[in-house]
């Protein structure tokens, strides 16, 4: 059995795997195994053609070794959404314009396939557009953001889901209510009755602290960043990287370690960087202003002024290595 890894330059995931795969080597070394773990970099064999079964997904040593003690197929993965058979009407560029008109009432949730909170709403919603499947005024629809952008950009979605009501193909408002079957119904019912009910007041945002404290040792070192703020602590600075995160996010969370630990670091011997952290969620504008379109996106600014994304590894030396040139710890 052969795994190959495609080791792409400053591809951070291929850096994070590489010691995973040689404990898993190792392991199975002494473990007697007949499993062969091969790297391929596919920037210096990008037409190299060979026989395989099937992708394996597993980035763990634990993981790898127990997968190859006994290769199986991974189950296949679920069909897009727009491909399975439901009572939800999923909208394209072409097609939208014309398909809302006839509806006096339609409700369209625009999502990324990669989004959690899309998923988890997306059985609820489809159950609810089941109920009205027999009325031909009423429409559920979905509009993919990853795949008609164009759409998503003229309704001003920034953040997903995010859920409109349109009548006739007149965009009427946001739909606030919560992402359960039984609101989605209520709502369809009698949308004008639910339009009119007072707005519940909504949650104050995440106090960033709190997500930064926990897990995130040097975590004081990262400027906490707002619409208010951005501009006068990224301005004055020779080099700044800012990541902008979700609260929910996984792989944010993974992030912060490493992240704050630079911050620290650099806090006392470079202090024309700048380590700053957005939460996207919460500050939406930014977000939209330097087209954000998934988390964690780190953006490098030179002299105050966006310079380029950063799609290095997010570990300590990784990062060091990009600001100051350097992989040692610096000295406090």
């Amino acid at each position: 059995m052969v795994i190959f890894a495609q080791q792409v330059g400053r591809c951070g995931h291929c850096k994070n795997l590489k010691p995973e795969l040689v404990k898993a080597s190792v392991d199975l070394h002494d473990q007697q195994s007949n499993a062969i773990i091969a790297a391929i970099d596919a920037t210096k064999s990008p037409k190299l053609d060979g026989k395989y079964a099937f992708d394996m997904h597993e980035r763990t040593a634990e993981k790898i070794v127990e997968f190859l003690k006994d290769p199986k197929a991974p189950p296949p993965p679920e069909p897009e959404w727009s491909e399975q058979e439901t009572d939800v009407v999923h909208l394209n560029e072409e097609s939208y314009k014309a398909i809302l008109k006839k509806k006096k009432s339609a409700l369209v949730m625009f999502y990324a396939p990669w989004c959690g909170h899309c998923k988890k709403a997306k059985p609820l919603y489809t159950s609810a557009a089941e109920k009205f499947k027999d009325n031909p005024k009423v429409m559920f629809s979905a509009v993919d953001c990853t795949k008609s952008q164009s759409i998503c950009k003229e309704y001003e979605v920034q953040g997903y889901p995010t859920i409109k009501y349109f009548s006739f193909g007149k965009f009427i408002s946001d739909y606030e209510s919560e992402r359960t079957e039984e609101a989605f119904v209520e709502f369809m019912t009698n949308p004008e009755e639910q339009m009119n009910k007072p707005k519940p007041t909504p949650p104050p945002p995440a106090d960033p602290i709190e997500f930064w404290k926990d897990s995130a040792p040097g975590y004081e070192h990262v400027h906490m960043l707002g619409s208010s703020t951005f501009d006068s602590i990224i301005g004055p600075s020779r080099k700044a990287l800012v990541m902008f995160y979700a609260p929910w996010c996984g792989h944010c969370k993974n992030a912060k370690p490493a992240f704050a630990s630079v911050a620290s670091q650099l806090a006392s011997t470079h202090q024309d960087i700048v380590l700053g952290a957005v939460d996207a969620t919460a500050h939406r504008d930014l977000g939209s202003k330097y087209s954000v379109k998934g988390f964690p996106t780190f953006i490098y600014f030179e002299n105050g002024e966006f310079a380029s994304e950063y799609h290095g590894g997010r570990g300590e030396q990784d990062l060091l290595q990009f600001l100051i040139g350097s992989t040692d710890k610096v000295e406090l």
